[in-house]
């Protein structure tokens, strides 16, 4: 079910360099897998110019991880890419069973809320002297399709985190102000918005030899001038994390994450919830890791928690339990199987034909081949069960083709791309092409980053019930670093979400958002950081809010925000 090879120990294979970099993604999602047959000689690591690796694709993204290698033995008379230690620059990974998770979806959209730089951490990439430089860490593949495996541990910890000690408290306090023209995003009769936000709050870390942890918070004390608003808010952010390795092979990580908010785009990173309405969100995930001679065991479960609207909104909690398996096949070959069970219930005066219990069932296969050092291909295949309460049985399967493809010198690529069919009693059948690709490349201060996601989403299992959608959404981004310590970046995203049937009205039109902004972030002094934003974003034919059907709604939005943590 995770199959970069990660969890192989020993030497890796490591090859001839490249002459040419492919950055379609489909195009070099292609190349690795037709390569091994061919005979063409497939990517290795290299050198980057002054020894020092590129940054990591969108900092230090929960769910990279450090390469894996393979036993020194392998299938007899087997062949493959010739042996040799990697460049100085990789950090080795340590001599404990502690995997890292694929990321449910490209690390642009796994959440609204920025993870890889908590409440209280100095900003990612300041140029501060004496900050760390955060390493460049391989592409990890991405999980078969309709799987949701743990949240992953921050693998640079100590960059993300900057603990120095084995226990570590730093303070912070955030100043917000932000302006939008559209406050209820509202297709007429639109309200201007000034809001304040007081965040005081700080990051407690603990950076022991076997215990690692931290928690974050942000008080978000908020102050609106919309007449429509009740003012005063408090809209909290806290996440959480601790990893416990208890021998060489059996190790332990718990992650929550609480949030408290009114903005729709929190609600749910692909654009679904686009009413301004005050809603609290807790998922935590916990896994236990433990290595069996060669076969790499997973159990985990994951809780999501999801409440919006009052007496007038919904509830949906949902629960999942699973267990994978990986074992080496030969020196270069892995297979992987994968289970989980879910259950979930969605109950208030919104929940319309998902309200009761659902429960669910997922079987996954993966078989991966190490082609590089910093390389891998494969294929890998899903199936889905899914009861709902007041509908037939839904079905889910997904067959998929995956690559990873990586340099230290910066660049970075993880996909698949594949095909996935739903289908139900009653129902239109969907189909439709699938894929969790991301790509990065670092050149010089310069870094650009594309990342696409499209497949079926059973949205109770994440956060609110909207039913199972058919997405897709594409995002990119540009960042410059003018001087050491100011960073200019642009983004834009595209996002759609069409209805199936399943839980849902097929019949609906599907939901559009684009997105766009740039961003300016000065580091004025070691503890002082100024930051900002604008944002403009065109919602057409949103599921929720002042329209539901045929219509658009934009939005501007601008912020500004002063931070110091010490």
């Amino acid at each position: 079910m995770f199959p970069n090879g990660y969890f192989r120990h020993g030497a890796t294979p490591r090859g001839d360099e490249p002459t040419r970099l492919v950055p379609a993604l489909v195009l070099a999602l292609a190349l690795s897998l037709i390569g091994p047959a061919l005979g063409w000689s497939t990517a290795r690591g290299q050198e980057s110019p002054g020894g020092t690796g590129g940054t990591a694709p969108g900092g230090t993204a929960p769910g990279s991880t450090a390469p894996g290698g393979g036993p020194a033995g392998g299938a007899p008379g087997e062949t493959g890419p010739s042996q040799a230690q990697p460049p100085a620059t990789v950090p080795t990974p340590p001599p404990f069973y502690v995997p890292q998770f694929p990321n449910q979806y490209p690390p642009a959209f796994q959440t609204p809320i920025p993870q890889v730089q908590p409440f209280g951490a100095p900003p990612v990439g300041t140029g501060i002297p004496g900050a760390p430089i955060p390493p460049w860490t391989p592409p990890i593949a991405p999980p078969p399709s309709q799987a949701h495996p743990p949240t992953a541990f921050p693998t640079n910890f100590a960059y993300a985190f900057g603990g120095k000690k084995t226990f570590e408290f730093n303070p912070a306090m955030y100043v917000t102000e932000q302006w939008t023209d559209n406050f209820n995003q509202t297709a007429n009769n639109k309200q201007e918005n000034f809001r304040t936000v007081l965040g005081p709050g700080g990051t407690f870390v603990i950076n022991g030899p076997s215990t690692k942890g931290y928690i974050t918070s942000n008080a978000g004390l908020t102050y609106d001038t919309a007449p429509s608003s009740s003012n005063f808010n408090v809209f909290p952010t806290i996440t959480a994390g601790i990893q416990q390795i208890f021998t060489p092979r059996l190790s332990l990580s718990l992650t929550n994450t609480y949030v408290r908010n009114d903005n729709p785009n929190y609600g749910d990173q692909f654009g679904l919830n686009t009413q301004r309405q005050t809603f609290t969100s807790n998922t935590a995930s916990a896994s236990l890791n433990y290595l069996i001679d060669i076969i790499s065991t997973t159990a985990y479960y994951r809780n999501s928690l999801y409440n919006t609207g009052g007496s007038n909104g919904s509830n949906t909690t949902s629960n999942i339990l699973g267990l994978s398996a990986s074992s080496q096949v030969g020196l270069y070959n892995t297979v992987s199987l994968g289970y989980e069970y879910s259950w979930s219930d969605t109950s208030g005066a919104s929940s319309g034909i998902n309200e009761g219990q659902s429960t669910g069932n997922l079987v996954t296969a993966t078989i991966s081949r190490q082609t590089g050092t910093y390389s891998s291909a494969g294929i890998q295949g899903s199936y889905a069960v899914y009861s709902q309460p007041q509908q037939s049985d839904s079905h889910i399967w997904n067959f998929s083709a995956f690559s990873t493809y990586g340099l230290p010198s910066g660049l970075s690529f993880s996909g698949s791309l594949g095909v996935s069919q739903f289908s139900q009693s009653n129902q239109p059948t969907s189909t439709g092409v699938t894929s969790n690709s991301s790509v990065s490349y670092t050149f010089g201060p310069a870094t650009a980053s594309l990342a696409i996601f499209s497949g079926f989403r059973q949205t109770g299992l994440d956060g609110q019930n909207f039913g199972v959608q058919q997405t897709q959404a594409y995002t990119g981004a540009f960042s410059y670093r003018f001087t050491p310590l100011v960073i200019g970046s642009l983004q834009a995203a595209y996002t759609e979400n069409s209805p199936t049937g399943g839980g849902n009205n097929s019949n609906g039109l599907s939901s559009k958002n684009l997105t766009a902004g740039a961003n300016i972030s000065w580091q004025i002094l070691q503890w002082l950081s100024l930051n900002g934003n604008y944002n403009y974003l065109l919602r057409s034919n949103p599921n929720t809010g002042s329209i539901s059907g045929s219509g658009t709604i934009p939005v501007n939005t601008a912020t500004l925000t002063l931070g110091a943590t010490f």
